[in-house]
């Protein structure tokens, strides 16, 4: 029954490859020694996708989960040993500060130029936010905008159609 569930659970491809296997050991070490290792050439492309992610049309919310679901592939990767003692030198502490804003830094940098004021803001900051923080922040800066452009429509387009017609006076002429 849970080889059946584990066969059902994979590509049909992978399934094939170990469909006569007779235990669900055997099933798990093979999957593993083909699949549980670092991936380098995945690592290296992961790697270099944040830095290569930019908001572009989406929203703050859009914009973040692209991001976020790499950090969370990127972090399923890792195969650093992660220190589990019990010291009182902070270095544990610091080093994951030190990784937590290298990706807010990351988030920033992918920002559209509109949201230049609040990155600033963000980043003199002392310490440095959490991202869970700077991301609130942007989200209110977006929604923000959002209501100032819904109470103010017809003085936006009267500004646009001034802009493209090179700052002329509009309007009726009889």
């Amino acid at each position: 029954m849970v080889i059946s569930w584990l066969l059902n659970s994979l590509f049909k491809e992978i399934a094939e490859s170990v469909l006569y296997s007779k235990t669900t050991r055997e099933i798990w070490k093979n999957l593993e020694d083909r699949f549980g290792q670092s991936n380098g050439a995945l690592l290296y492309q992961l790697q270099n996708k944040p830095s290569d992610t930019v908001q572009g049309s989406s929203h703050i919310a859009g914009y973040y989960t692209k991001v976020k679901r790499i950090w969370d592939e990127l972090d399923s990767l890792d195969t650093c040993v992660h220190c589990s003692c019990d010291c009182s030198c902070g270095g544990k502490s610091r080093s994951l500060k030190s990784h937590q804003d290298g990706r807010l830094i990351q988030f920033l940098m992918g920002l559209n130029e509109a949201y230049s004021g609040v990155k600033s803001n963000i980043l003199m900051a002392s310490p440095l936010p959490i991202i869970n923080h700077a991301y609130s922040l942007l989200i209110q800066d977006e929604k923000q905008r959002e209501i100032h452009v819904a109470q103010h429509p017809v003085e936006s387009a009267f500004m646009a159609a001034r802009q493209q017609y090179g700052g002329q006076k509009l309007g009726c002429s009889e």
